[in-house]
């Protein structure tokens, strides 16, 4: 009996982990809905499958299936999306990488793996390789350069095929 009561005695330790301040999410969600807003008008709508909220890196990691539409004055004018994405909280830019199409409502398709979206400016850029289709043109290069509507763009280090 003495024995047993002795072994009972023990203090049992909590199982230590090894992750470090930040390397968990300080919130997650799934199958979410973000609206970007400013003075009551929305600029964009993020859709995604998973969210993770890291408040002391400064960003909201995107890891299943972004999907966002940018609106100017109440208008639906594009569209990107990706599989995964990163939204940096102090500017609201947002980057959307791996399997990435931007469409304007006109049927410009531009395809890349990775594009940034500038919320002072409402432009998008990538530094890698692109691809745009219009209704008249298919371009190709490294870089571009867009208005969110996807009508006033530049393409670096071009290289494509035109029609008239």
């Amino acid at each position: 009996m003495i024995v047993l009561i002795s072994s009972c005695g023990e203090k049992i330790e909590p199982a230590k982990t090894e992750y470090k301040k930040g390397e968990i999410p300080d919130q997650e969600s799934w199958n979410t809905t973000v609206t970007f807003s400013d003075s009551g008008l929305v600029k964009a709508i993020l859709r995604a499958g998973h969210i993770s909220v890291y408040n002391a890196k400064g960003y909201t990691l995107i890891d299943s299936n972004a999907v966002v539409d940018f609106f100017k004055k109440g208008e639906n004018v594009s569209k990107l999306s990706g599989k995964k994405g990163k939204i940096f909280d102090a500017t609201k830019d947002i980057e959307v990488y791996d399997s990435v199409v931007f469409s304007s409502k006109d049927g410009s398709i531009l395809k890349t793996e990775k594009l940034y979206w500038h919320n002072d400016s409402q432009k998008v850029t990538s530094d890698v390789f692109v691809s745009i289709t219009t209704p008249k043109e298919h371009i190709e290069g490294i870089g571009f350069e867009s208005d969110q509507n996807l009508n006033n763009y530049t393409i670096y280090k071009v290289t494509g095929t035109f029609s008239k």
